[in-house]
Parts: C-alpha cells; structure tokens; sequence
C-alpha cells in the first residue's frame, strides 16, 4: 500500500511542466467560447451564418465519413453514392444559403414535433408507474408546439432563436471550459504541494 502511494507521489512530482499547465489549454478556449458567444449574441446575422456553415461542415465530415468507410459495406458503390450525395448537399449549401436554412428550420421543427410527441406519449404511458410523469408530459406537448411553431411560423424568427440557441450554448460551453480548467488548476495545485 505504501508502495504505491510512493509511486504515484512520485509519478506527480516528475510529470513535465507542460503537463501541469494544461489547464491554460481549456481556460484559453473557454475564453474564446465564451467571446464568440457573446458575439453570436450580439450579432444575431453571425448566428445565422454559423448555422448555415455547421451544416455545411457536417455535410462535409458525413461525406468524408462515407468514401472512407465506403469498402466495409457490401456494396461499396452504395457508399460512394451516400459520399457524393453528401458532397453536392455541401455545394448546394454554400451555393444556396437561404435553402440551406429553410432546410434546417424544417428538420429543427420536424425533429421537435416528433420527439415531443413521442416523449409525451411515452410519459402519458407511464403516468401510472413513474412519479413525476407529468413533467416528462409536459415538455413533450412543449416540444411538439415549438416543432409546429418552426415549421409553420415565421422561418426568419425560427433561426433567429437557433442563431440565439447557438450562442447560449457556446457561451455555456465557454464557462464549463473555464470551470474546468480552474478545477485542474486547483487539482493540479494540490498535487504539487502534496
């Protein structure tokens, strides 16, 4: 027991500088999160075209997802075609950016709808066996109701919410990296001087 209570004392003490300081890694990050999401905030027009360019990343990863994994399925060519249909989604979303956001307010409020269905459904279900069913119900008819709001409301207040929704969560995901690198900070701190 001793032993291994030397051992990893002294596995602390000889970690390399630059191991210790890792916590500026997520603190620098944190603080750029947290600026850009004060920006998105502030700048709803930034929001929106960062929308627009996630998808067009994500269309971009899927793609390269497909033609690297293209061999592993039993038909490769059907793999190449996912690939490549993926590829022209990307050129059309950068050609096209209106289409590109109409699309993502429609499958935003589509994926709403039928989660908040399913979920409320899923709570009504359960009303009998679960405590606190009627919350799980109740978020469901609210989810439903946005997903109806996005898909037949305005499309411009729709992604100005998503653009909203963006920012809030990259501000939120800036302070946990700022949380975060403080505990290692302190962590780090109190293994030092131990």
């Amino acid at each position: 027991m001793s032993e291994t209570t030397a051992s990893n004392s002294r596995g602390v003490d000889d970690l390399p500088k630059w191991v210790r300081r890792t916590w500026l890694i997520p603190l620098v990050l944190g603080i750029l999160m947290l600026i850009l999401g004060l920006v998105l905030v502030f700048n709803i027009r930034a929001g929106i075209e960062t929308l627009r360019w996630l998808v067009v990343f994500a269309l971009i990863f899927a793609a390269i997802e497909a033609f690297a994994t293209a061999s592993l399925r039993t038909k490769a060519w059907v793999g190449w075609l996912v690939g490549i249909a993926y590829v022209i989604g990307a050129i059309m979303s950068i050609a096209w950016p209106g289409l590109t956001l109409l699309a993502l307010v429609i499958i935003v409020g589509a994926s709403l709808l039928v989660g908040g269905i399913v979920q409320a459904i899923m709570a009504w279900r359960a009303r009998k066996a679960a405590n606190g069913w009627g919350w799980s119900f109740a978020f469901g008819l609210l989810s439903a109701v946005a997903g109806l709001v996005f898909l037949f409301g305005s499309p411009i207040l729709s992604l100005v919410v998503l653009a909203i929704l963006l920012a809030v969560y990259v501000i939120m995901t800036g302070a946990t990296l700022i949380a975060l690198a403080l505990a290692i900070r302190k962590a780090a701190s109190a293994l030092t001087a131990s």
